[in-house]
This record gives C-alpha cells, structure tokens and sequence, in this order.
C-alpha cells in the first residue's frame, strides 16, 4: 500500500489533508480494497502544529524534513506539500533528491514565474508524478457544470461568474503564508473557470486591504480577477476576506439559461447544489453529496497506483499558476469596494493577456 506524508501541518495539511487521508484509509480498508496505510508521517518545524495534528494512531509528527525522510521508503511514498507556495519548491527538490516520485501538492503550485518554470524543468529531470490539488474542478458539481458546456443544454457558454466570500480575519492575523487575496481562494476558481471555458488572457486584476480593529493588512481583503477565453467567454472571479457570511458559488450564463453552482461551504457539510433555469421553464433544484476533496484524493491515490496520476493535472495546475502570476504583477492594493458589484465582467481598458504554459501544453475545456 501507498503511505502518506505530509509536510507542513498547518490548516491545509492537519485540517483538511490529514482528516481525509484518515477517512479514506478507514474507507478504503472497509471496502476489501485498502489504499493507504496509516499512521501518516508529517514533518512541521513548529511545536504547536505537532501537537493539535492528527487523531492518535493516525500520525507520526517529526519537527524536520530530515526526521521525516528518515522514517519514509521513497519506493511506496506519497508527499503531500503543504507548505506555504514559496516554500514548495525547495521542499519538492529535496523529496526528488531523496528518491521520492509521487507527490501531491496544494495550490498554488508556485509563487513566482521563476520557480514554476524551475519545478517543471525539475519534473521531467527527475521524472515526477505531480498531482496538483484541485478538488473543485474533480467534484461531482463541476462534473454537471461541464456536461451542461459540452453538450449545449442551454447554447453556448457565454460568462462565468464565481463567488468566493468568507470571514478570514484570524488566520489572516495570525498566518503570513499567503501574501494576497489572490492565493487564497482564487486559484480554486481560476482553475475551473479555465477547465470550462478553456485557455484565457487576463483583462484586470485587483486587491485591496484587509482591515480590523487595529491592524490594516495590504492586499489580504479580497480580490476580483478578469479574464477573456478564446472561446469567445468571459469570466469573472470575486473573493471578499472580509465578507460577514461564507459563499462558495459559480453562476454560468448560457445563451439559453444559467446554471447556479453552490459548493460546500465547509467540511461542516458535504453537499452541494445546483439549480439550473431553462428557457420558458421553472428551475431544477438537484441537491446531492460532493465530498470533493476525499474523493479528489482517492482518485490521485489510484491514478498513482496505476502510474496514471497528474499528466492533465499538472498542465491545468500550470496554467493556473501563470495567470496567478500575471494578476500578481498588474495588481495594486486598492480601497475594498464598497459593494460587490452583481453584472459579469465589465468592459476594461487593460489589453488581455496571454499566458502561455510554459513546457506544458495548456489545459483545454473539459480537462481535469
């Protein structure tokens, strides 16, 4: 069996990677068909981390990568990377150097264009299988979203609009491996926006403050991205930190109708919904279990078993990581707005930009 490690313990790695790993060990072995094999190895320089991670019996904690290594055999690893996106690619190096080939990696995948075109040269040197996280893009609720793109239900795509809202004040506070709105909750929606309407060039890109009681921290309040596809489709992409209620939503608008995607909000639930309004028709309201990421994981933990894991991921989770660091550089930090405007994408000035993937061919609707 394949068996899990887990470098850096913070939100994404104690809280959501190792509770599902969890889970779909328990799931798996339940099944006749185990997966995985606990307890997870997981490596986190910060003694606090160690100590609230993992259920007894579910993790091994160490302090250092090298602890880690030492407990691992390369041949049956799978590193989950958990650490802040600058961090990311010094750690991959230094798995690739100790032997170890397959990895799952959170988004972003890179924090700079620089690094990116590093840690692809550094894949196919050391011949790496990476799986990026994108779990929206391999939920059942986007699996809907692209059947209704490809088979035309409604006509033609014309606009996506994604909304991403939640009150992100403490970790804000209390956390610096984000540096903007823009790697928090944008490069989920910027991956499916570009998985349903293909290849795009970024028209504008903005971020503002975030402000508490005492402390104003540049660039963390929100974001709102905008892009142009080829195909003729415009996107638009909005996430308030500062928002007083959590929304996770994707609303397309087709030449014949709209689909409203809601996600699940957190692991609280794992349901989502989707209403889709027809021409001349009342709306069909489906509500189903979409417990994306357990799923997500599972389906990369047998794509590595067969050796057929990240080759569309990794193009997908490139490209993402392009346009991220083109809305990086035109981005300036500027006042929150005062509402959250309800049209799609507004006309701009800014020429579009394209990104190309760079060594990877670039993701295509209908990619996942």
């Amino acid at each position: 069996m394949l068996k899990p490690l887990v470098v850096g313990l913070g939100r994404s790695g104690s809280g959501l990677h190792l509770k599902t790993l969890a889970r779909l060990a328990r799931r798996t072995a339940v099944t006749g068909d185990p997966l995985l094999a606990l307890p997870v190895v997981g490596c986190d320089p910060r003694a606090e981390a160690r100590g609230s991670a993992g259920a007894p019996g579910d993790l091994t904690a160490v302090g250092t990568l090298d602890e880690a290594l030492a407990r691992i055999d390369p041949d049956t690893t799978v590193a989950h990377v958990c650490t802040p996106p600058r961090l990311r690619y010094d750690v991959i190096a230094r798995l690739a150097q100790h032997g170890v080939r397959r990895l799952i990696v959170e988004k972003p995948l890179a924090a700079s264009a620089g690094e990116l075109d590093a840690l692809v040269r550094l894949r196919e040197r050391a011949d790496l299988d990476i799986v990026v996280v994108s779990h929206w893009t391999g939920s059942r609720l986007t699996g809907r979203l692209r059947r209704l793109v490809r088979d035309e239900a409604l006509g033609p795509l014309r606009r996506i609009t994604v909304d991403q809202h939640k009150p992100r004040f403490l970790r804000s506070l209390t956390t610096d491996g984000h540096p903007s709105a823009l790697d928090v909750e944008i490069p989920h929606s910027l991956a499916l926006a570009l998985d349903l309407a293909g290849p795009a060039g970024l028209r504008a890109a903005r971020c503002w403050d975030l402000r508490c009681e005492d402390r104003v921290l540049p660039g963390l309040g929100g974001a709102h991205v905008e892009l142009a596809h080829p195909s003729g489709v415009t996107t638009l992409l909005r996430s308030d930190l500062g928002a007083a209620v959590r929304q996770r939503s994707v609303v397309c608008a087709f030449e014949g109708g709209t689909a409203t995607a809601h996600f699940p909000l957190s692991e609280d639930d794992d349901h989502a919904q989707l209403i889709v309004h027809g021409p001349g028709s009342e709306a069909d309201h489906h509500v189903f279990r979409d417990d994306a990421l357990t799923d997500f994981l599972e389906g990369a933990y047998r794509g590595f078993a067969a050796g057929t894991a990240g080759a569309v991921n990794f193009a997908l989770a490139c490209a993402t990581a392009r346009l991220l660091c083109v809305a990086r550089e035109r981005c300036a930090v500027v006042p929150r707005p005062e509402t959250v405007p309800s049209t799609a994408v507004a006309p701009t000035a800014v020429a579009p930009t394209p990104v190309p993937a760079a060594g990877v061919p670039q993701a295509r609707a209908g990619s996942r």
